[in-house]
């Protein structure tokens, strides 16, 4: 026999109710004159019966083995029954009714024939005082007293293990379910893996980044479940190279659905330069699916890199994203006016981060779908970060996390070492939102990155919070 699933199945919580009952009424029969005791030899007997009964269960409850022994303990609450009913009048004793509760206990059993065994366990208690004093003649009240009682309490025990046997069904059929469940959940979240840049590592099994066109990328997804709603993407395009970051409102397969659907359509306008049509066409899928089903939104930060540095970019609600610039001088970033942070060329120390803010609206919404493309340049050194809200709950959700997720990166500036530094924070602080980062860095030019240009490009990483 199996180890008890739960509690209600331990035959030391079986048996507690039996024995406290039990042992009150034989502290009764004791302590109150009305009922007395008629039998002392007999009476001790019951309570030897029970104490041992009570002594096999914990046995039973406490070693995985000794579970066929719970058969012994309800053998055992049938005879202390039948003796403590011997004990204490015998036919005129008020405590006959407790043997429900080892009959309800044998009837609860696997199988049909516990019925039989319930029947008889009640046929021993009732015939107990004849069978315990030979030669004590059987009168007719009693064998009507045995007829009702074995009929009563075998209909008892008949439909507590039908009862029963639905409920185990019950539970059998919810655990198939649930066990599809998990694994079309652990299927899904396989696929939304496979969909995501692939990794490429080095010796030591550490994630690299790809350099490709002077650009070097990483990025990596930990979802709160099995399935997220959190995306990253980059891919080549005939410009350059377009990288993205979506944040779909829930989790799970619900969302990690929309996140693919996002994700697919984006990639279909891989040939388009302005980074603002690639979102309205993403919206329109969303907009159009959302007359099916429950609203829901997604904010997108998409951006389109050049060989120049050049970097336009679009921002729907989203508002996670900067630029850590490697050259913290106040030089003129021409076209880098629509982020915090942008200079005028007076060569004097100015902030390092700049903030790519956007007042625009989420995808999916249907209200106003329009976008704007903004520029801005990407020097040799610099790092565009962008990454979800669920990174804000790895430092408390402070405003300041910006600075934080900044002060994570590298002397270098290296897209993997920030990744992998996110990612070990991610799998040491508890989240209940899907963790995401995208980082891309532009190179300086060299016959190395050179000799590299045109690589393909399809490393990252995906890692499944734990």
């Amino acid at each position: 026999m199996s180890r008890p699933t739960s509690i209600i199945d331990s035959s030391l919580v079986r048996q507690a109710p039996i024995s406290i009952l039990l042992g009150v009424a034989a502290l009764l029969s004791v302590v109150l004159p009305t009922l007395g005791v008629s039998n002392d030899g007999v009476f001790v007997a019951s309570i030897v019966v029970i104490s041992l009964a009570t002594l096999v269960a914990v046995a039973s409850h406490l070693f995985p083995g000794a579970q066929s022994l719970v058969s012994i303990v309800i053998v055992l609450d049938f005879l202390a029954v039948a003796l403590l009913r011997t004990g204490t009048g015998a036919e005129t004793s008020v405590f006959t009714s407790l043997v429900v509760l080892p009959v309800v206990w044998c009837a609860s059993l696997r199988g049909r024939q516990t019925v039989v065994f319930a029947a008889v366990g009640v046929t021993a208690v009732i015939l107990a005082p004849v069978l315990l004093r030979p030669g004590t003649p059987i009168g007719s009240s009693e064998l009507v007293r045995l007829g009702i009682t074995v009929v009563v309490f075998g209909t008892v025990a008949g439909i507590v293990q039908e009862l029963s046997r639905h409920a185990r069904q019950s539970v059998q059929t919810a655990e198939a379910s649930e066990a599809v469940v998990r694994d079309e959940i652990s299927r899904a979240g396989a696929v939304q893996r496979s969909l995501l840049p692939t990794t490429r590592v080095d010796a030591d099994g550490a994630a690299l980044s790809r350099v490709f066109d002077g650009l070097r990328v990483a990025g990596a997804c930990m979802p709160a479940k099995t399935v997220g709603g959190d995306f990253f993407d980059w891919y080549s395009t005939p410009q350059g190279l377009a990288v993205s970051l979506g944040d779909v409102m829930g989790k799970g397969v619900g969302a990690g659905l929309i996140a693919a659907a996002v994700r697919a359509t984006l990639r279909s306008a891989r040939t388009v330069d302005d980074p603002s049509e690639a979102l309205r066409r993403a919206s329109d899928g969303l907009t159009a699916d959302n007359a099916a089903m429950n609203v829901t939104f997604t904010t997108l930060f998409h951006a389109r890199f050049g060989d120049d540095g050049s970097v336009r970019w679009a921002d729907a609600g989203h508002g996670l994203s900067f630029i850590l610039r490697a050259d913290r001088t106040d030089r003129d970033r021409a076209g880098s006016g629509s982020g915090t942070g942008a200079g005028t060329g007076t060569g004097d120390a100015v902030d390092p981060i700049e903030r790519l803010h956007s007042v625009d609206l989420p995808l999916g919404l249907g209200i106003r779908d329009e976008w704007a493309t903004s520029a801005t340049t990407l020097g040799p050194g610099d790092l565009l970060i962008a990454f979800s809200d669920g990174v804000l709950d790895l430092f408390d959700g402070n405003d300041d996390a910006v600075d934080q997720v900044a002060a994570l990166v590298s002397a270098d500036h290296d897209p993997a070492a920030l990744v992998a530094a996110l990612s070990e924070r991610a799998a040491s602080v508890p989240h209940d939102d899907d963790v995401t980062i995208i980082a891309v860095r532009r190179d300086l030019v060299t016959a190395d990155t050179e000799d590299r240009a045109g690589s393909d490009l399809t490393a990252g990483s995906f890692h499944r919070a734990g």
